[in-house]
């Protein structure tokens, strides 16, 4: 059964049986000719016996060389088939021969430059190797018929030889049944065909019987003799012997043999020379120096060439084609450019390289100069950075003392204020039981005795009080206009006691730091000293944002015992932060830039300090009830707004000191205050307790509605007529003067009300009409106006001229409120 592979190449190399050293050199050649496009070198199995006796030698080939493996020789053997075979060689032989000598045509140049032994070698060993596949092409064998594009079976079989494929029995069978059809038929089949797989590692294989490559499993080379192929080619070399005889036989194959050895050469030299130039073209930076100097071009170009890469490929010259002068002179040219156009722009490289070179010597030059600035502002970053971090460092071990101070003053404040505030309730509530009957109250248990107390506690203050008014000579004071928030002296103590150990341990805050990290003047030292220097990288960083509050824990140190509702308080502007940051970022002989962010640092400080602190006491120690802590407050805020324009509406603080303002208002008109109704029979007495009680809680809401409407210039006019007119005027006020009989104190007290009301409330109004909370007074005004009418018929003249001086006063306030409408009815 044949072989499915194809049959090995029957060319063979037989070793000249010689020394141990000749073998090994004989069979490094083989190995490197083996590795030459893979082509397999099988040596020539031993001859039997009986073939010593014909005198065959005992080394012998089909084909050899004498190239470094000693002597070789052609030897033919003849052959025992047919006569018609024979023809059939001869006919082969003589076409091939033809083939041949056209080929021979070839021209064959020398090489432009001398070759290295290291290259002389491989260019025998190249043409060894062509000769060998010309040889083998001439003596091939059937597996030939495998590339006939013709047979649909045997193109499958090579496809799938080359993807290595191993094909089925029945695609083999079908191969083998079209090989003995194209037999029998005398077509023409090609003796010798060498098909070579992609991978290396892959064999030469043939298909014959005698092949044993099936049974090689471990990739390894087959030496072994092809008898078959061995035997086919004795017959033709017999033949040849008998039809020239041995001497002209052998004169015809070595003259054969040198064709093919010229053949082989010039095709050698034509592939060599023709890959140079396409090398030469296709990657000019890869050409080895060697080609340049050795003549194969003129000029060799710059490594790495962008303009190089972007000329034309030319194809290599065909060995037919005619050279001409002016086909020369062309490429000339155009090499010529080419070079022009590379020298042009390394031209230019030149000169961009020499230009940069300028600048960096200049740049070196300004950079030596400016080292011993740049090492002064790097020496002053690095101070700046230490001092900023243990700046902040400091401040985040002070800031909660500073925190814990501040708060405990605030909470003695509160206390006290709480304490006011209750004992006040409680002295009405003790006047509310004890004019609510005519008789005198009895003691009857301890509540009583407390209460007896309080009274006489109370009554002492209001004597005091009295007399000190008398000694300033104080005139149109009205009971219930005191605040009551005197104190006793043990209170007093206990309080100046706290307040003081306060601000002894605010005076210790700093007192293990150096003046450097504690003294607000020596800051403002540091930073000033960055602007002036380093005014730039000042603005990048921000600190005229950042400044406010890194001072912020040193200004509410020095707040801590600051209290502006008291009588002596001291301003802020007196207080020493101030004073060190008020010129802060100001340069004498510079414009001032109002969009410096120093310029806006004492405004930030008065918002972002003051105002909190301003918020914080009036929850917790701002009375409504007391005229001179309201009239200290309202001053301070209105200077606040008026002298610090930053500090407006929409500021976060700004409005978080209205918002406690009015919360402190209504929790005022809801715990403190009260009117007693009683009957006018009751406070016709003037000098009854009831009475005097009486008009006491009317004048003390007429005190409250004027602290409520001195803030008309910082609260919202909506909202505070929504706390004066409608929660404490029409709600208690206007009950009490409807109450009392009309009479002087009556009209004292509507000219009190009428003066609190601010005069920008009527500047807008434009009819005859006041505005709609009012009208209950005017209407309350015009009825007294008709009493004093009705007064006047019984009255005696003197008592008739009182009342017409009312009346008038009447008219004054009507028109003051512009209630114009009501004014002239009266009229």
């Amino acid at each position: 059964m044949a072989s499915m592979f194809k049959k090995p190449k029957r060319n063979f190399r037989q070793r000249v049986a010689t020394s141990d050293s000749d073998e090994e050199k004989n069979g490094n050649q083989m190995e490197t000719v083996d590795n030459l496009d893979h082509i397999q070198i099988l040596p020539e199995p031993k001859k039997p016996k009986e073939q010593k006796k014909d005198k065959i030698p005992k080394s012998s080939s089909v084909l050899s060389f004498d190239h470094e493996e000693g002597d070789t020789t052609f030897q033919l053997k003849k052959s025992s088939h047919s006569k018609k075979l024979a023809k059939q060689l001869k006919k082969e032989y003589e076409q091939e021969k033809e083939v041949e000598s056209k080929k021979v045509v070839v021209k064959t140049e020398k090489p432009s430059r001398p070759l290295t032994p290291e290259q002389d070698k491989h260019v025998v060993e190249d043409r060894i190797k062509k000769l060998r596949e010309d040889l083998m092409t001439m003596n091939g064998d059937e597996a030939a018929a495998l590339e006939d594009p013709d047979s649909e079976e045997e193109g499958t079989f090579k496809k799938m030889l080359k993807r290595g494929e191993i094909p089925d029995a029945t695609t083999i069978h079908q191969i083998r049944k079209q090989r003995q059809m194209a037999r029998d038929a005398g077509d023409f089949m090609p003796l010798d065909d060498t098909v070579k797989y992609e991978n290396s590692k892959s064999r030469l294989v043939r298909e014959d019987d005698n092949d044993k490559s099936d049974d090689d499993e471990d990739e390894r080379i087959d030496f072994t003799t092809n008898t078959g192929a061995l035997d086919r080619q004795k017959m033709r070399d017999n033949f040849l012997r008998a039809e020239h005889g041995s001497d002209e036989g052998s004169d015809q194959e070595r003259e054969w043999e040198e064709q093919q050895i010229r053949m082989g050469v010039s095709a050698i030299q034509q592939v060599s020379s023709s890959n140079d130039l396409l090398n030469m073209d296709q990657d000019s930076q890869s050409m080895p120096d060697a080609m340049y100097n050795n003549g194969y071009l003129g000029i060799k170009p710059f490594p790495g060439d962008a303009v190089m890469a972007q000329v034309p490929r030319r194809l290599p010259l065909s060995a037919t084609e005619n050279i001409t002068l002016d086909g020369l002179i062309k490429r000339l040219k155009e090499r010529l450019s080419t070079m022009d156009e590379v020298h042009r722009v390394h031209r230019q490289e030149a000169d961009k390289l020499e230009h940069d070179m300028e600048d960096s010597k200049d740049s070196i030059v300004t950079c030596e100069a400016s080292v011993p600035r740049l090492e002064e502002r790097f020496k002053f970053f690095q101070e700046m950075r230490g001092y900023v971090r243990d700046l902040v460092e400091c401040l985040n071990e002070k800031v909660p003392v500073i925190n814990a101070l501040e708060t405990r003053m605030h909470n003695a404040l509160r206390n006290r204020a709480a304490k006011f505030a209750s004992r006040r309730q409680q002295d009405i509530q003790d006047q509310c039981h004890t004019y609510m009957t005519s008789k005198a109250p009895v003691v009857v248990d301890n509540e009583d005795q407390a209460r007896q107390r309080r009274i006489a506690e109370r009554e002492a203050r209001r004597a005091r009080r009295r007399r000190a008014r008398e000694g300033k000579s104080i005139s149109g004071h009205h009971e219930g206009l005191s605040s009551d928030d005197e104190e006793n002296q043990s209170e007093i103590t206990k309080f100046n006691q706290e307040r003081d150990e306060i601000i002894q341990k605010a005076g210790y805050v700093f007192e293990d730091v150096v003046d450097d990290f504690s003294d607000t003047g020596c800051i403002r030292e540091r930073f000033a000293s960055w602007k002036a220097g380093y005014g730039d990288t000042y603005r990048e960083a921000y600190i005229g944002l950042c400044l406010p509050k890194l001072v912020n824990p040193f200004v509410r140190l020095q707040l801590i015992a600051w209290n502006p509702l008291e009588e002596n308080s001291k301003d802020i502007e007196e207080m020493p932060w101030f004073d060190s940051l008020l010129f802060f970022g100001f340069q004498e002989d510079e414009a001032l830039d109002r969009e410096d962010d120093d310029v806006k640092l004492l405004p930030a400080i008065v918002d972002k300090i003051i105002l909190p602190k301003v918020a914080c006491l009036v929850e917790t120690a701002w009375d409504p009830l007391s005229t001179s802590q309201s009239c200290r407050l309202v001053n301070l805020v209105q200077k606040i707004l008026r002298d610090y324009p930053t500090v407006n509406a929409k500021s976060k603080n700004v409005q978080a000191l209205l918002r406690a303002l009015v919360l402190r208002m209504k929790k005022a008109l809801d715990d403190d205050v009260f009117m007693p109704l009683y009957q006018k029979t009751v406070l016709e007495n003037r000098n009854s307790g009831s009475s005097v009680f009486f008009h006491r809680q009317s004048w003390t809401c007429i005190k409250l509605l004027g602290s409520i409407l001195s803030w008309h210039s910082v609260v919202a006019t909506k909202v505070l007529q929504g706390l004066a007119l409608d929660g404490l005027l029409n709600r208690y006020i206007m009950l009490a003067l409807q109450t009392a009989p009309f009479n002087q104190e009556t009209l004292v007290k509507c000219q009190a009300i009428v003066s609190t009301l601010p005069k920008s409330w009527f500047e807008g109004l434009s009819d005859d009409k006041t505005i709609p909370q009012l009208e209950n007074l005017c209407r309350f005004l015009v009825y007294a106006a008709q009493l004093l009418d009705k007064a006047t018929e019984t009255a005696s003249d003197t008592q008739r001229r009182e009342l017409r001086d009312q009346k008038k006063n009447i008219n004054k306030l009507l028109v003051n409120i512009h209630a114009l409408e009501h004014a002239l009815k009266l009229s």
